[in-house]
């Protein structure tokens, strides 16, 4: 099920004002018709009245209508951007994108702004629709123009409004994909289903609701607000995020974020009753400078040299955040799937602490039988060598031996397999350990990532249109709090993260 997020509708005055200045939007026709497969380009004309440019929020409200058998079926989904508008007349091209099959779509515009007091300008729903044949086309001069009407919003002066913005702008889903129909794909209603139709359209409103309520909430909270304006002013813009609400009030977020250089920044956190728990702020730049003077490091490059003289190479680098302290992890690994880690504690930004974490699934006997075994063996060797009568040995053809290539499959089937059996045993930090390393060694290898790459990084390289960025997120997240014991294991939360990880694992679509 598709979530969409819904803006909180504008009440609008009743009696129309007639305004010296102000911003108006027209159109040629009140229904555009488009061929299956075309291009939906809509020209928008805009007057700017003013003298100046006007900077507003232009939103697309959109209605759906697909018909399945008897069933009548309505999709809404609405859009809002940040708009500036020149001073007098220009004709913007509005792309509504395309559609595979016959389509009908209702589509209203308006546009907020303010010179002083909060204004909109709306225009009255125009019609596009996709039909088969050429002859179905119905295109008709019909100009319709925009009323302009006081908000009765409050004034966009709150200091919260520029934060709200930016969050309705990064948690929009597009205006309509490029096969409309697939957005019904795993929610097919029956003809005869009424009840389960009426079922999912109040689900869908519910969590639609919860969404804009918990955004609202969020930036108008003054804490977020702080550390937002802070990656403003370092020239950082809002290009995505993910919201995950228990509550209006309560839930968890992520906001990414990205400067003119193409240097990446994330905002996340999680809020309960209107109250920030916990809020990290995270940049590209920090997170290089830490793993430089982490690797620069005399005790790292001792411990870095010692695991891969021992058939260790690096796997993965995570960081994780508490208040003013920052955790680097590097994680190891030998053919035999045992795991190290290379553990670096900053404050404020300054490596304090590095210390090695590694498996030792043996006692100490074992190992010093096998240190004295090895010892007794090199012994009798040099020996042997040195009282063997000398002869010679005719050379023989050396025979190469083909190295199986490596499944990454099989590999993260087996690392599942071994999370569920540490969580039955209630290993929990073992239990979440090895499901994350299942997705991160699958993502690795299934993207041909042959780098080091943070969580982050991994994320970046994610194509969305075959996995869900969000739910991979969101095992990472879960996974590297509980290792830390900053989350508490939760049997629903781990099973979610196991299915996530094994429909990845399985899924038909790879690269």
């Amino acid at each position: 099920m598709i979530k969409q997020l819904f803006l909180i509708s504008f009440l609008l005055m009743s009696i129309p004002i007639a305004f010296a200045q102000e911003v108006v939007m027209s159109i040629d026709q009140s229904a555009y018709y488009f061929l299956v497969g075309e291009n939906a380009i809509v020209p928008l004309t805009v007057d700017n009245k003013y003298e100046n440019q006007i900077n507003g929020m232009l939103q697309h409200s959109i209605v759906q209508h697909i018909t399945q058998g008897n069933t009548q079926i309505s999709q809404s989904n609405t859009r809002s951007s940040s708009f500036p508008v020149d001073s007098g007349e220009q004709v913007i091209p509005l792309d509504f994108g395309t559609s595979e099959s016959p389509l009908k779509l209702s589509v209203e515009l308006s546009y907020r702004y303010n010179d002083g007091g909060d204004l909109i300008a709306t225009l009255e729903p125009f019609i596009i629709e996709f039909v088969s044949d050429e002859s179905q086309k119905n295109n008709q001069q019909n100009q319709m123009q925009s009323t302009t009407q006081q908000s009765s919003q409050q004034n966009t002066s709150n200091p919260s409004q520029s934060v709200q913005q930016r969050l309705d702008e990064m948690m929009q889903s597009p205006l309509i994909s490029s096969d409309p129909q697939q957005r019904l794909q795993n929610n097919q209603i029956p003809q005869d289903s009424s009840s389960l139709k009426q079922q999912i359209y109040e689900q869908l409103e519910d969590e639609n609701q919860l969404r804009q309520e918990f955004e609202n909430a969020l930036a108008t909270n003054e804490q977020f607000q702080e550390f937002h304006q802070e990656l403003l002013e370092q020239g950082y813009n809002v290009t995505g995020g993910n919201l995950d609400p228990a509550t209006n009030s309560t839930g968890n977020f992520q906001i990414d974020y990205q400067n003119e250089q193409g240097e990446w920044a994330n905002l996340q956190g999680s809020m309960t009753n209107n109250t920030i728990d916990e809020i990290q702020s995270q940049t590209q730049q920090e997170t290089e400078q830490m793993l430089e003077q982490l690797r620069s490091d005399p005790t790292f490059q001792q411990y870095d040299e010692q695991l891969r003289l021992d058939g260790f190479t690096e796997q993965n680098v995570e960081f994780l955040h508490d208040s003013d302290q920052t955790t680097v992890e590097i994680t190891y690994q030998n053919e035999d799937n045992q795991t190290a880690k290379i553990i670096g504690e900053f404050e404020d930004g300054t490596l304090v602490d590095v210390s090695l974490e590694q498996q030792n699934d043996n006692p100490n006997w074992i190992y010093w039988l096998y240190v004295a075994m090895v010892a007794i063996a090199t012994v009798a060797y040099i020996l042997y060598r040195r009282l063997k009568p000398k002869s010679k040995i005719p050379s023989a053809p050396l025979s190469v031996i083909k190295q199986q290539p490596f499944d990454h499959v099989t590999e993260a089937e087996k690392l599942i397999k071994e999370g569920k059996q540490h969580f039955e045993e209630k290993n929990y930090k073992d239990a979440y350990g090895k499901v994350n390393q299942a997705l991160r060694l699958f993502l690795r290898y299934e993207l041909n990532l042959n780098k080091e790459v943070t969580n982050e990084e991994i994320l970046k390289y994610v194509p969305s249109e075959i996995y869900s960025v969000f739910d991979i997120e969101k095992c990472f997240r879960i996974a590297s709090l509980v290792e830390f014991a900053k989350y508490a294991p939760i049997q629903d939360d781990f099973q979610s993260i196991v299915s996530i990880t094994d429909k990845i694992v399985h899924q038909n679509n790879k690269l």
